[in-house]
């Protein structure tokens, strides 16, 4: 399937709705993350970064202007859906929700670091079946399917590296909340000294998608993630499991290890198990 192409929900021969495929609902997600990255590569080129700083948090105008945009598209498409926005919270109740990230790396973009993506998440029964994260200045969309593989700019993804872990780069989220209480702070500053012993490179983008993108390429070794925040941990989760990725854990769980193969997951998963 062209990523980039539009489609509308499927209607039965009696002209009611039928349920939609990954298809229908990948192409939606494209449109919407595209509606949101699109906006914000246009705000952030004109300068427009208005933000309200706080001491672990950004919140900037741009998140609800580029949130409004991609849930106006899930409606257009799926308007009994149920949404749940990082910027507006839940609404609604359906087998079907979309999570979304409107600005995922608000810091970055707030300041004019060019590292930052709109993502969103389809749950059907919880569990999640269809991702879509769009970084617009680079250009790159990544698209996943529940069981039908993962692509970026349409190429299917296969995660994995060439470089060893002792030469690589991994990635390490921390979510609000470990940001916020004191002991799991301090076992993110302990993880970061054991990755750091293991690995070339630990570096904290503040932009998860980003990473995710890059781990899905094979661009990093590895991602710790320490009770992520859901908006981007669905999306990329997903993306990661479809390109690839070995893991252990999940963002449910409060901690998730990935790494494009086997032996980079058991270094990683010893070096994180060694300080908890």
């Amino acid at each position: 399937m062209d990523d980039h192409g539009d489609s509308e929900p499927p209607a039965d021969a009696a002209g009611r709705d039928a349920e939609p495929t990954l298809d229908d609902l990948a192409a939606v997600a494209t449109r919407a993350v595209r509606a949101g990255g699109d906006y914000l590569r246009d705000a952030f080129r004109d300068g427009a970064l208005d933000a309200e700083y706080e001491r672990d948090d950004v919140k900037a105008v741009a998140d609800r202007n580029a949130e409004e945009r991609v849930r106006a598209v899930l409606r257009e498409s799926f308007a009994d859906h149920a949404f749940h926005g990082e910027e507006s919270g839940r609404d609604g109740e359906h087998r079907y929700r979309w999570v979304v990230d409107p600005l995922d790396g608000t810091n970055n973009f707030a300041a004019g670091l060019p590292a930052f993506a709109t993502a969103v998440c389809l749950l059907r029964d919880g569990d999640p079946v269809v991702s879509a994260i769009y970084e617009p200045l680079p250009d790159s969309l990544y698209v996943a399917r529940r069981g039908e593989g993962a692509t970026v700019d349409g190429e299917r993804l296969l995660a994995g590296s060439d470089v060893p872990l002792e030469r690589g780069t991994v990635s390490l989220v921390l979510g609000l909340s470990a940001v916020r209480d004191p002991e799991l702070s301090a076992l993110g500053d302990r993880i970061e000294a054991a990755l750091e012993d293991r690995c070339k490179r630990v570096v904290e983008t503040w932009s998860p998608c980003v990473d995710w993108g890059l781990l899905a390429r094979g661009g990093i070794e590895g991602i710790v993630c320490l009770r992520p925040d859901i908006y981007e941990q669905y999306a990329g989760e997903l993306l990661a499991a479809e390109s690839g990725v070995r893991s252990r854990g999940s963002g449910d769980e409060g901690l998730y290890v990935g790494a494009g193969d086997d032996a980079t997951l058991s270094e990683l998963v010893e070096a994180v198990d060694s300080v908890r």
